[in-house]
């Protein structure tokens, strides 16, 4: 099942980490292998892919500030 990774990213420790495009893939292990090959301009001290799926939204006014 081919699924979608948004891939994350930061040059040195300490930098913001930066969204900086996506991949598709049919397991975790080739999305990583893909996110490598396809940004690996930089000497990235992190490169991190997630899950589309697991990328939680936040909506301030309807979760943050609403009682549990």
């Amino acid at each position: 099942m081919t699924r979608h990774y948004e891939v994350f990213a930061r040059i040195n420790q300490g930098d913001e980490t930066l969204h900086i495009g996506n991949v598709q893939a049919d397991s975790d292990r080739l999305a990583k292998l893909y996110a490598h090959n396809t940004f690996d301009e930089e000497d990235w001290d992190l490169l991190a892919v997630v899950r589309r799926e697991d990328v939680l939204e936040v909506d301030v006014d309807q979760e943050v500030l609403s009682p549990a």
